[in-house]
C-alpha cells in the first residue's frame, strides 16, 4: 500500500518554529478564513433589511450547493406493512431521479385508522449510523441499549403524528457502494489493508464535484422528493409538516428547512456550530455537509436565520465533543437576533441539555407538536 502519513511530523513542527515559517496547510486555510468577513453575514437592523438580506443570502446558498438534478415522478410503492404495536410501519420505495430510488420508513399511528383525518407529519432525518432503522426501533444496536438517535421517529408517531424516515444516500439500505480502492488493496493482500478506511461521503462528494455537483445538493434533492411523497400520503395534512434530525441529519434539516417553505417547524440537533470550529479545527465534517464556497457569504448561523419566521429549536449537548456547546450558544445568539429583527423572538429556541452528541427532543418535539397541531 502507498505510504501516506496524514500529518503530525514533529521534526517538521520543530523546524517551523526554529525558522519562523509555516508548513501547515491547515494553518494557512484558517488564516485565510480569519482574514475575510463573509459578505452576507446577517447584520440587518429592521424587518425590511432582513427581508432584503434573506433574498440575497438564500440565492447565494443555492449557488453554493450547486445545480440540482431534475425531479421525476416518485411513484412510491409500499413494499412492506408491519403491525408495530401502537402504529403501522410501512416501508416505501420511490424514485428520486431518473437513475436513483430510495427506501424509507413511514410510521402511522393506529389511532388514525378509519378517522379520515389528515394528520401533521414530521420528516425525521437520520445521521451517521445504520440509517433510517436507527429512528424506528430496528437498529442492530437495539438489543445493547440503542444508539444516539434514540428512535426519534417513534417519539413522533407516539405523539399522534405521522413520521417519515427516508434513507440518505450511502447509508442503511442505500449503503450498497463498495470502496473500490479498499477492495483493490485487500485483493493485493497488503498486510496494512485492515487499517485502510475512507469516508464514502467524501469519496462520493469528490465524484459529484467532478460533474459540477455537490453531494450535499444530491442529498437535499432526495429529501425534497421525500417531502413530495409525504405530502401526497392520504393520512397527511400537507400544510402541517415539520422536520428534525441529529448530526448529519440535523445539517440536512437545517438546510432543507432554510430552502423549503413546506417545512413549517424544525428541531435541529447536534449541528449548530461554526465552520471554523467543526470543519477547520475539529474536522468532524464530511462531504455530505459542505456547500462549495459558502464561507464567502455566511456561516451556519446565517443559514439558521433563513428559517425565520418559522419556529425552530436547536439542541446542544453539554458534552458534545464535535459540535462544541460554547460555540453553539454563541452562534445561537446570532440566530436569535435575526428572529428578533423579524419580530418573532420566541420562535427561536435553544435546548442546552445534559448529554453528548445525541438526540434529546424534550424541548424540540413538544414545540413542533404544538405548532403543527394548532
Amino acid at each position: 500500500m502507498k505510504k501516506d502519513p496524514t500529518g503530525n511530523n514533529q521534526a517538521a513542527v520543530s523546524q517551523m518554529k526554529r525558522l519562523g515559517v509555516n508548513f501547515s496547510t491547515a494553518r494557512e486555510l484558517i488564516g485565510l478564513l480569519d482574514s475575510r468577513k463573509p459578505a452576507l453575514r446577517f447584520s440587518a437592523g429592521t424587518s425590511a433589511q432582513w427581508r432584503t438580506w434573506r433574498k440575497q443570502f438564500l440565492a447565494r446558498v443555492n449557488e453554493a450547493l450547486g445545480p440540482d438534478l431534475p425531479k421525476v415522478a416518485p411513484r412510491p410503492r409500499v413494499v412492506e406493512k408491519i403491525d408495530a404495536g401502537d402504529h403501522w410501519r410501512y416501508q416505501l420505495v420511490y424514485r428520486t431521479t431518473a437513475r436513483m430510488s430510495a427506501p424509507g420508513y413511514l410510521l402511522v399511528p393506529k389511532s388514525h385508522a378509519g378517522s379520515g383525518a389528515r394528520l401533521p407529519a414530521v420528516l425525521t432525518i437520520h445521521g451517521h449510523g445504520h440509517g433510517g432503522c436507527d429512528l424506528v426501533g430496528l437498529s442492530p444496536e437495539e438489543k445493547t441499549g440503542g444508539n444516539v438517535h434514540h428512535n426519534y421517529a417513534l417519539s413522533v408517531v407516539r405523539r399522534g403524528m405521522v413520521a417519515f424516515a427516508p434513507e440518505l444516500r450511502g447509508f442503511g439500505q442505500r449503503a450498497v457502494d463498495e470502496d473500490q480502492l479498499g477492495r483493490i488493496i485487500r485483493e493485493r493482500g497488503d498486510p496494512e489493508a485492515k487499517y485502510f478506511r475512507r469516508d464514502l461521503c467524501n469519496v462520493q462528494d469528490l465524484k459529484a464535484n467532478l460533474l459540477g455537483y455537490t453531494f450535499m445538493r444530491l442529498q437535499l434533492h432526495d429529501l425534497s422528493v421525500a417531502l413530495d411523497v409525504l405530502q401526497a400520503r392520504p393520512e397527511v395534512n400537507p400544510a402541517r409538516i415539520g422536520a428534525c434530525g441529529l448530526s448529519t441529519g440535523g445539517m440536512m434539516t437545517l438546510f432543507l428547512t432554510a430552502l423549503d417553505p413546506r417545512i413549517k417547524t424544525a428541531t435541529i440537533s447536534g449541528t449548530l456550530t461554526s465552520y471554523r470550529s467543526y470543519a477547520f479545527q475539529i474536522e468532524t465534517t464530511c462531504g455530505s455537509q459542505l456547500p462549495h464556497g459558502i464561507l464567502q457569504w455566511g456561516d451556519l448561523a446565517d443559514v439558521g436565520c433563513l428559517i425565520a419566521p418559522r419556529p425552530v429549536c436547536f439542541e446542544s449537548g453539554a458534552e458534545d465533543f464535535g459540535f462544541l456547546p460554547g460555540v453553539a450558544k454563541k452562534e445561537f445568539r446570532r440566530v436569535k437576533r435575526c428572529f428578533q429583527v423579524a419580530g418573532v423572538p420566541d420562535r427561536a429556541v435553544f435546548d442546552a441539555f445534559s448529554g453528548g452528541h445525541e438526540w434529546h427532543g424534550e424541548v424540540g418535539l413538544p414545540m413542533m407538536e404544538s405548532w403543527l397541531k394548532r
